[in-house]
């Protein structure tokens, strides 16, 4: 190695060493309360105080609750997921303007977007922000949201069940937002609070929705591949509901085993409209594998350190799947737990039944072919199905099986003979009968000649 090579591989070290350095200390700073990450920006209360300001909404404003958003967006994802387990849920009055985070619940009545202006659009990187207003029981609320549930229709009155957690920023006026023509306007009437929120969590009314989960973090969710990145807050939200639920209330409201090919036909789409539905499924499991969760806050969202992941062969119709006639295909369920003594490992053969909620269609890689290459490889898509528990039902070993065969010999044994003593006594009681029958018939008196 010669001097030039030294001293590049000097520099490299050192920026390498920079570097571990630098992350080391900028986790060791990481602000353990909201209050003093938003010190750490000037974006504490006293640097917010012209939100708090009397007046209508301008530009100074909207532009400040931007910033606002950006910078919540940097924070750690382990400090955000502890700020807002830890925030506090609303008082009877609607909460003032601080450094801590709230918890509010209530129903998503309207949803617009708030137009931004053109220097403020082009570095926030979109033409507009959504605001919803929230009716709580302590009062009106408008939400100034990251991300808001795609499904809702803008610009038209809903009634959708919500709960948000963000930071109250004032309770002086609030933005208006500019409907085009055509479309109807915000609601007249003044609300009480605005909240500067990531995103407004929707709870509809279904088997999924009263568990807690947040039907909003579907929208990103990417069928047709892998878990991404898109689909990972939806995934472990919805082991964590599936967690909250009794196994027994998921099962009735699955209902009986599932068509599975509805679910496997992409040309249905049927995931576009059942996302989060319920099912059953029932096949044979032939891999049960252990997933360890090693981020801290998946662990604490979902109250455990693992999962498993199954892959469920189900029977279906004849269907033709990469140029081969089949009647099983492969399921992929998560679950919380397996039942206890159920065998586990990369090749089992195990009779199982799992109901769950139906999250996305998964794609795999198949094993290749002597001499394909990857991108000439075949892939295989498939329903993903999260669920609490998958139902083992293990056919009898060859002990119980012998045992089983002994007791209905017995039982065979015993009813041979209930129906042997039944005829006997049947037999002695129509002789006596008829005994008597002759007796009867004999005259009173016999005289002989």
């Amino acid at each position: 190695m010669n001097l030039r090579h030294r001293a590049l591989a000097v520099v490299a070290a050192l920026i390498v060493m920079h570097a571990t350095a630098t992350a080391s200390i900028a986790a060791d700073r990481t602000p353990a309360t909201p209050a003093d990450f938003l010190a750490t920006w000037k974006l504490d209360r006293a640097s917010r105080a012209v939100l708090e300001q009397p007046g209508p909404w301008d530009e100074a404003k909207l532009s400040f609750c931007l910033r606002l958003l950006a910078r919540l967006a940097l924070a750690p994802p382990d400090a955000s997921a502890t700020w807002a387990e830890a925030a506090s849920p609303a008082p009877a009055t609607l909460p003032t303007p601080g450094d801590a985070f709230v918890r509010l619940e209530g129903r998503a009545v309207f949803v617009a977007p708030l137009a931004l202006p053109p220097d403020q659009a082009e570095i926030a990187n979109r033409p507009a922000i959504d605001m919803v207003r929230i009716a709580t029981s302590a009062g009106l609320v408008e939400a100034i949201a990251e991300a808001v549930p795609k499904a809702w229709p803008r610009w038209q009155a809903i009634d959708e069940p919500v709960s948000v957690v963000g930071l109250p920023v004032s309770n002086a006026a609030a933005p208006r937002p500019e409907p085009p023509a055509g479309v109807g306007a915000w609601p007249a009437d003044p609300a009480g609070l605005v909240l500067v929120a990531r995103r407004v969590a929707w709870h509809p009314p279904t088997p999924l929705g009263a568990l807690g989960m947040d039907y909003g973090l579907f929208d990103t969710v990417v069928d047709g591949q892998r878990l991404v990145a898109g689909d990972t807050d939806a995934f472990y939200a919805l082991l964590a509901a599936a967690g909250r639920g009794m196994q027994t209330a998921i099962e009735t409201a699955a209902g009986p085993v599932a068509d599975a090919v509805p679910l496997i036909d992409p040309g249905r789409k049927w995931f576009a409209t059942h996302r989060g539905d319920p099912v059953t499924f029932e096949g044979t499991a032939r891999r049960a594998t252990r997933i360890q969760i090693d981020e801290p806050r998946r662990r604490r969202e979902i109250g455990g350190d693992h999962y498993w992941e199954l892959y469920v062969f189900v029977p279906t119709s004849l269907i033709k799947i990469n140029d081969r006639v089949q009647d099983t295909y492969p399921i992929v369920c998560c679950v919380r737990d397996l039942p206890g003594g159920m065998p586990t490992g990369q090749a089992i053969n195990e009779p199982v039944r799992v109901s769950g909620f139906a999250m996305k269609r998964y794609a795999y890689p198949l094993p290749k072919v002597q001499g394909q290459d990857e991108a000439a490889a075949a892939r295989q898509e498939t329903p993903l199905v999260v669920g609490k528990q998958a139902l083992w039902v293990p056919e009898p070993s060859a002990t119980q099986a012998t045992s089983i065969l002994g007791w209905v010999f017995l039982a065979l044994a015993g009813l041979v003979t209930l129906v042997l003593a039944f005829g006997a006594w049947r037999f002695n009681r129509d002789a006596r009968l008829e005994k008597r029958r002759q007796r009867a018939a004999l005259p009173d008196k016999l005289e002989l000649p």
